[in-house]
C-alpha cells in the first residue's frame, strides 16, 4: 500500500509476483530431485533452498552497493579534480593575459597596450593592403622576374593609396571640431588610422578588379576560353543550331566564366610570384587578343563575353 494515496503499489505488487514465480519453481524442481518426500520434508527442504538464494542475493545487493558507492566516489574524484584544473588554467590564462595587456605598444611604445595598440593595429593592416594593392597591380603590368620592376610597380601603388589616405585624412579633419582630437592624443591616433585603412579597403577591390578584368585578356585566358568555346560547339544541341540565340548566350557564358576562372588563377599564382621573384614566368599587359583561333565566329562569341570590359 502506498503512504501517499493509500492505493496499491505497483513495485510491491512486482516483487510478490517474482517471489512467489520463484518459490513454485524452486518446489517444481525439488518436486522433480526428490520425488519421494513427504510434504512436511518437502516444505522443510524449499525453505532451506529459498532461504540460501536469499542470503546469496543479499550478499550480492550488498556487494553491487558497495561498487556503485565506490564509482560515485571515483566519479566526484575526477569531477573535482577537473573542477581544480578547470580553476588552475583560468587563473593561469587570467595571468597571462594581465601581464599580455600590460606590455607596451611594439611600434609605438604606448603602455598597457597588450603589444599593439588599436592604432598601430590599423596602421599595420594599411599597410599589409598597400603591399596586396601593389603586388595585384605587379601581375599584369611589372615582370615578375624582375624584382625591380615589381618594386617600381608597388611603390608607385603605395604612392597613389598614400595620396588617397592623405585626402581622406583631409576631409575627415574638416568634420572635426576644433580641439576634439587634443583632447585625447590616443583616440585621435586611433581615428586617423582607422580612416587610412578604410580608405584602402575601399580602393583596394578596384585593383583586384582591373588586375583580373587585364589577366582575363592573357594569351592564357584565351587558350581556356577557345578551349570552353570548342567544348560547348562539340554538344549536340549546339550543333543542331549553332546561330540560335541561346546556343550563343550559353557559348558567350562559357568563354566569360573561362576567361574568368583561368583569370583568379593567373592572379593567385603571379601574387605569389611576386613575393618570391622569379618562380613564375613573366606577363605583361599585350592589349587584347585578337582572336585567331581559325573558328571565324569565336571573335564574335568572345566580344559577347567581354563587351563590359571594352572601356579598358
Amino acid at each position: 500500500m502506498r503512504l501517499d494515496t493509500g492505493g496499491a503499489c505497483d513495485t510491491c505488487g512486482n516483487v510478490i509476483h517474482f517471489r512467489r514465480a520463484r518459490r513454485a519453481q524452486a518446489a517444481a524442481e525439488l518436486a522433480q530431485e526428490l520425488p519421494g518426500l513427504g510434504d512436511r520434508k518437502r516444505r522443510q527442504i524449499l525453505e532451506s533452498r529459498l532461504r540460501e538464494q536469499a542470503a546469496i542475493e543479499a550478499e550480492d545487493s550488498v556487494r553491487r552497493r558497495e561498487q556503485a558507492r565506490a564509482e560515485q566516489a571515483r566519479r566526484e574524484a575526477v569531477r573535482a579534480a577537473a573542477r581544480e584544473q578547470a580553476d588552475r588554467e583560468r587563473a593561469a590564462a587570467a595571468a597571462a593575459d594581465a601581464v599580455r595587456q600590460a606590455l607596451p605598444c611594439e611600434d609605438c611604445g604606448q603602455g598597457q597596450a597588450a603589444g599593439l595598440c588599436e592604432a598601430c593595429g590599423y596602421r599595420r593592416r594599411t599597410e599589409a593592403l598597400i603591399v596586396e594593392g601593389g603586388l595585384v597591380t605587379a601581375t599584369w603590368c611589372a615582370n615578375l622576374d624582375d624584382p625591380s620592376d615589381i618594386a617600381a610597380v608597388t611603390d608607385h601603388v603605395g604612392a597613389t593609396l598614400q595620396a588617397d589616405i592623405d585626402t581622406a585624412r583631409t576631409q575627415f579633419m574638416e568634420l572635426i571640431e576644433p580641439g576634439v582630437l587634443e583632447a585625447d592624443p590616443a583616440a585621435a591616433a586611433s581615428a586617423l588610422a582607422f580612416n587610412a585603412l578604410q580608405a584602402v579597403e575601399q580602393l583596394l577591390p578596384d585593383y583586384r578588379s582591373s588586375a583580373l578584368r587585364r589577366l582575363g585578356r592573357t594569351p592564357e585566358a584565351e587558350a581556356e576560353a577557345r578551349r570552353a568555346y570548342a567544348t560547348e560547339r562539340n554538344r549536340r544541341w549546339f550543333r543542331a543550331n549553332p546561330t540560335g540565340t541561346d546556343a550563343l548566350a550559353a557559348a558567350a557564358t562559357a568563354v566569360k566564366t573561362a576567361r574568368e576562372r583561368t583569370a583568379q588563377a593567373l592572379l593567385g599564382d603571379a601574387a605569389g610570384a611576386g613575393t618570391q621573384a622569379g618562380r613564375q614566368p613573366a606577363r605583361r599587359w599585350l592589349g587584347p587578343s585578337r582572336g585567331r583561333t581559325g573558328l571565324p565566329e569565336f571573335a564574335r562569341i568572345a566580344s559577347m563575353a567581354t563587351g563590359c570590359d571594352e572601356h579598358l
